[in-house]
């Protein structure tokens, strides 16, 4: 077997295997399709949205903060949910970043707390997330709380207070704890005043699913495709090139 007859049957040998795997390639693809097409069209997409209170998936809540203290309330100023969320449940809550031994995070329903509004003493209730440093104490720290809330999903915006005070920074973040996604963000700086901010976002917030669109996967199966061809036709190329050489050689 002559030189230009191996090299023949090796390009032969790689462009079976080329389209071997391009073939493979293709049938993931389509199947990927097809399995995501068939899970958005299922029963479940047929079913009738849930209404009312439902109860959401895990929430971390976070606040980055440079304030002395801070807190999220769930419950309206008069201690009801009409503001459409409520705790369900509590779950782990600590300190990520620069916290001191006397620093305090509060986590609960019906917490009673005192507040100077207007150089008048305050007390109040409310199912509240927070953190409480010492007066004047305005080093960067960060907090985290886990919980499960309630949401009233016949509600078109469903709302919280945060609340602060000081003249610190504090960023208010909600993660869902599975996926890592954030599901709402909020900043707010303190004006020495202790003030609380109404703050109003859709129900649907709290229940949105991470999903694979399909026209993700058509682009990936276009560039599947470019890619096929591109390894389909240099096998082709070299094997032109090689006829023409050994056409030369013959000469």
């Amino acid at each position: 077997m002559t030189k230009a007859e191996i090299l023949r049957k090796h390009q032969r040998t790689i462009t079976k295997a080329v389209f071997l795997v391009s073939l493979l390639v293709l049938i993931v693809l389509a199947s990927t399709i097809l399995a995501i097409s068939f899970l958005r069209s299922g029963s479940r997409d047929n079913e009738p949205p849930a209404t009312g209170w439902q109860r959401a998936p895990e929430i971390r809540i976070i606040m980055d903060s440079t304030a002395d203290w801070a807190r999220i309330m769930f419950n309206d100023l008069y201690g009801t949910n009409l503001n459409g969320v409520r705790i369900a449940e509590f779950g782990s809550h600590g300190w990520l970043l620069g916290n001191d031994s006397d620093d305090r995070i509060d986590a609960g329903r019906g917490l009673t707390f005192v507040d100077i509004i207007y150089n008048s003493t305050v007390a109040k209730t409310g199912d509240i997330i927070g953190f409480f440093k010492g007066n004047n104490d305005f080093r960067h720290t960060k907090m985290y709380a886990d919980l499960i809330l309630e949401v009233n999903t016949d509600m078109s915006q469903v709302s919280i207070f945060i609340m602060l005070a000081g003249a610190g920074t504090t960023t208010f973040e909600f993660t869902n704890k599975k996926s890592g996604t954030i599901i709402w963000q909020d900043t707010d700086t303190g004006n020495s005043f202790t003030q609380y901010s109404r703050r109003s976002m859709s129900p649907d917030v709290f229940f949105a699913k991470e999903r694979i669109e399909e026209v993700i996967v058509f682009y990936l199966a276009v560039a599947a495709v470019v890619t096929i061809v591109a390894l389909n036709v240099m096998p082709l190329g070299r094997k032109a090139n090689s006829a023409t050489k050994t056409d030369g050689k013959g000469l």
